[in-house]
């Protein structure tokens, strides 16, 4: 029996998201918006099938870490993700970007991981367990960079992904936690 695949969305989402930090802390800022352009191009790419027949190993590659309902426009949630990076690059300074980085990145992969495993207590599409590990998780990933209000940026970070909504958390929440982080 392998290993769902909602299990390695998560576990990559975590390990991915927190990827950015790489290039936030080691690039310049000119550098750092081109090299996040060259990653959403690239990402579009994957999005919109150019070339899949030329690159199959790379889509077979994108297809192990995608839904069944994303098949038809694979990688499209990262994308979402890439963009609110890009933007919390753009408008924000690096420690509030690193906020909404590891907060999308820690709190929405753990909540996935858990909610989907374990989530018995329905709210909408989501659920309690999730809404809780996002919390718990993202809590203890800040708290080194924001003391105290690392709960309260948590807090509205899990509200923000189990509220429903018409644009997708992998984009409102690095540039709602980099937003949180600068403003207070």
């Amino acid at each position: 029996m392998g290993i769902n695949v909602e299990f390695r969305r998560k576990v990559f989402h975590i390990f991915g998201g927190l990827l950015w930090l790489i290039p936030l802390f080691y690039l310049p800022k000119s550098l750092l918006l081109i090299f996040s352009l060259f990653v959403i191009v690239l990402n579009l790419t994957f999005v919109l099938k150019i070339a899949e027949d030329k690159i199959k190993p790379i889509y077979k590659l994108i297809y192990l870490f995608e839904r069944e309902r994303n098949l038809e426009r694979p990688a499209i949630q990262a994308l979402w993700l890439n963009l609110g990076v890009f933007l919390s690059f753009l408008f924000f300074t690096k420690e509030c970007a690193t906020v909404g980085i590891v907060l999308t990145a820690v709190g929405d992969g753990f909540a996935g991981l858990i909610g989907y495993h374990f989530g018995k207590i329905k709210i909408g599409e989501k659920s309690l367990e999730g809404f809780l590990a996002f919390f718990v998780s993202s809590s203890l990933a800040l708290l080194p960079f924001l003391g105290a209000f690392s709960f309260f940026v948590a807090f509205v970070g899990a509200l923000v992904e189990i509220l429903p909504k018409k644009i997708d958390d992998n984009f409102l929440l690095p540039l709602v936690g980099s937003a949180l982080e600068c403003i207070i």
